[in-house]
């Protein structure tokens, strides 16, 4: 299996534009969508404030200090792309401050957008791509074949969506010809019939080589019956993967997160994300200590560890140590079936989303059973990648 792609380095700064969004994904954790975008004017002072600040997340002096280095400006929605307008405002507006710095971050910035796909028929959507194509990195979520993708990925009215996708995918992967190469698929109870067919429509179809795919962490209602069906479909994408490891990535059998190691230091010092250190803007000029914790992505709850506003500053820098604290998994993990598994290290969780549903710094434990047949397939897979490259 070839290497994931890499990521740009720094700071992750999101700002919610709006909580618009044309489709209506059935597994959606954003509850609260609304056609509201967020004033411009709040924009620029977060803006102001995360290249003005010089520790606002409190990291000096650890070993995260190099997300300092670069900025990445994520804008999300909803799906962002509804107002292009504001975006280019906004990117224009950045541009125009980055020049401005006497001493900005070495690693320079980037602007990055998760779309749906489905607006780039828009010329007006089109054109603003094609203008910020150099700083832009544009992501389409595709959930796998046209059977699964249309299951869950739809309209208000229920219409599927992959056919107005697959209208500018050529477009798309001409213009970004990176991003439009790898996809973030999210898996469901519902996609495990499909998970084998996906993996050969994206590869073989869609031309893509970097597939990055998960399930929810909410709770999949799976029964036994769906996890021997989740074992048999990943024995079958191993045995793809394996055909194509030349040419391909497949993020459900990564090495570094699925072949179990011993439990060591880590377990009291590191966490499974960058909340905490991702600040981010909400429609209403509050700050967050990254997206999901967003009231529309907290079920509708404001202020839930708000770490300041655009107007005062980050004058709560305090929750951002909290949710850096609260997410290391020696202070979440306090299920002792989690503490003793041998396959903890291997388990992923979102602590935003962990506190929308328990209200604490606790760890989900929706998706263990997929994560032990995920780490036993990577093994298979490894094992034999390795004797093969062996000989």
């Amino acid at each position: 299996m070839i290497e994931p792609k890499p990521n740009f380095e720094g700071l992750n700064c999101t700002i919610n534009t709006t909580e618009d969004c044309n489709l209506r994904c059935k597994y959606c954790y954003e509850t609260k969508k609304r056609p509201v975008s967020i004033d411009f004017e709040k924009c620029k002072k977060f803006i102001d404030l995360v290249l003005s600040d010089e520790d606002f997340c409190s990291l000096r002096g650890t070993d995260r200090e190099w997300i300092y280095g670069g900025r990445v400006f994520d804008f999300i929605g909803g799906d962002s792309l509804m107002d292009v307008e504001l975006l280019d405002k906004i990117l224009t507006y950045i541009n125009t401050k980055w020049n401005l710095l006497e001493n900005p971050p070495i690693r320079g910035w980037r602007a990055s957008i998760s779309s749906n796909g489905t607006l780039f028929v828009k010329p007006e959507v089109r054109a603003f791509c094609e203008k910020w194509a150099r700083n832009l990195s544009l992501g389409v979520s595709i959930d796998g074949c046209p059977e699964i993708h249309d299951m869950n990925r739809v309209y208000p009215d229920g219409s599927p969506s992959l056919p107005t996708i697959l209208e500018s995918w050529d477009w798309y992967q001409k213009t970004f010809p990176s991003d439009g190469y790898s996809t973030k698929s999210t898996c469901s109870k519902s996609s495990i019939p499909y998970l084998y067919k996906s993996l050969v429509y994206m590869h073989e179809v869609l031309g893509i080589k970097w597939i990055n795919q998960n399930f929810i962490m909410e709770d999949t209602g799976c029964t036994e019956e769906d996890y021997k069906e989740l074992d048999r479909q990943l024995g079958m994408c191993v045995d793809y993967v394996f055909e194509h490891r030349h040419d391909m990535y497949w993020s459900m059998i990564d090495k570094n997160f699925f072949l179990v190691t011993p439990r060591d230091n880590d377990f009291y010092t590191s966490g499974r994300c960058g909340s905490g250190c991702m600040p981010a803007l909400s429609i209403d000029g509050r700050i967050y200590p990254c997206f999901r914790w967003l009231p529309h992505t907290q079920n509708g709850k404001v202020g839930v560890m708000c770490v300041g506003d655009v107007e005062h500053g980050f004058n709560h820098k305090e929750n951002f140590v909290a949710v850096q604290q609260g997410s290391i998994r020696a202070n979440c993990t306090r299920d002792p079936k989690c503490r003793e598994c041998e396959y903890e290290p291997c388990c992923s969780y979102c602590i935003g989303g962990c506190y929308a549903e328990y209200g604490d710094f606790i760890r989900t434990t929706h998706i263990c059973e997929i994560i032990k047949l995920q780490c036993k397939w990577a093994k298979i897979y490894w094992d034999r990648y390795e004797e093969a490259e062996k000989n």
